[in-house]
C-alpha cells in the first residue's frame, strides 16, 4: 500500500513539474508577434500627432512574423529571440531581421 501511494505522490508531483516547466518556457510565435506590435503601437501613438500635424501617416505595422530561434538570455531575465518581420511604415514595407530579449510580466510577454 505505501509503494503506491508513495509512486501515485511522485507521479502527480513529477507531472505537476512538466506542467510548470512548460508554463515557465519561451515565448511562441504569436507571444513575440504580439509583443513587437504593442512595441510599435506606442511608437505610433507618439507620432499620431506628428502625422495629423504634416498629413502623413507615420505608423508602422506588422503585416509577418516568423519566430526563428530563442534561447535564455544570459545574465537577464527572460529569452534571447532573433526573428524576421516584415513592416509596412512610412518609408514602405521592407523585411527585416532583428534580435530581442522578451521577458513575461503581469500583463504578458514585452520586448526589451
Amino acid at each position: 500500500m505505501f509503494r503506491f501511494t508513495f509512486a501515485r505522490s511522485l507521479l502527480v508531483v513529477s507531472a505537476a513539474c512538466a506542467l510548470l516547466a512548460a508554463c515557465g518556457g519561451e515565448p511562441s510565435e504569436s507571444d513575440m508577434k504580439s509583443a513587437v506590435e504593442q512595441t510599435f503601437g506606442g511608437m505610433n501613438e507618439q507620432l499620431g500627432g506628428v502625422g495629423k500635424l504634416i498629413g502623413k501617416d507615420l505608423s508602422t505595422k506588422v503585416k509577418s512574423f516568423k519566430k526563428l530561434a530563442c534561447a535564455e538570455a544570459k545574465g537577464n531575465p527572460g529569452f534571447a529571440c532573433d526573428f524576421q518581420m516584415v513592416v509596412d511604415g512610412p518609408l514602405g514595407e521592407k523585411t527585416e531581421k532583428a534580435s530581442a530579449r522578451f521577458v513575461k510580466g503581469d500583463k504578458g510577454w514585452a520586448v526589451f
